[in-house]
């Protein structure tokens, strides 16, 4: 399909929206995919993925009669509004994830597994010091602590979603792991946060 000018292609979306939707589709899908999956990835699934590019077309649609050509491309309309989308999604994706989590398996990740049978009792005990303990660490720590730890995220990640700095993130990391290791009496050991996402 040749290529429309801006100002032709939201003409048509009034006389012609089907037809300008089709077009719309074609040349710009690519650019939104790719915007909402840098967004959503570490959280999502590719289905979420799909959903999330519909609807930034649909937005488009809506908006299309505030659109002014002459203020920015179509191409940069559609950017922005697939950025939007893509951290709200981000965050009620990730929002439950965290609700969601299973302390249990985040128990796992924290104790030293080097345990002989006959420990296997003291480490239930451990199990319900350790949910105690991350819930002490309060928010917005304890939702940093499981992002980084159960989901996995990146510092960087984890600041744009809490609009907090990257060396504001990392303190509170390196602080809420101190203070678990203190309340937990060495069950989280020095250096153990290197191996917490494997099992």
């Amino acid at each position: 399909m040749k290529e429309v000018k801006d100002f032709d292609l939201l003409k048509e979306l009034n006389t012609n929206p089907n037809r300008a939707m089709e077009y719309l589709i074609e040349q710009y899908t690519g650019l939104v995919y790719s915007i909402i999956n840098s967004k959503i990835s570490s959280v999502g699934t590719a289905e979420d993925v799909k959903e999330c590019v519909s609807d930034v077309f649909m937005e488009f649609y809506r908006q299309a009669k505030q659109i002014d050509p002459a203020k920015g491309s179509v191409k940069g309309y559609l950017a922005v509004i697939a950025k939007h989308k893509g951290i709200d999604l981000y965050r009620r994706l990730a929002g439950t994830a965290i609700r969601n989590v299973n302390m249990d398996e985040t128990y796992e990740r924290f104790i030293d597994n080097k345990l002989n049978p006959e420990q296997e009792v003291i480490r239930k005990e451990q199990r319900n010091f350790l949910l105690q303990a991350i819930e002490t660490l309060g928010e917005p720590d304890r939702e940093i602590f499981i992002r980084k730890y159960y989901l996995g995220q990146k510092t960087k990640e984890i600041a744009e979603a809490l609009y907090l700095r990257d060396n504001t993130v990392d303190k509170k990391i390196s602080r809420g792991l101190k203070k678990l290791r203190i309340l937990l009496g060495g069950v989280v050991h020095e250096g153990a946060e290197d191996n917490l996402l494997t099992k």
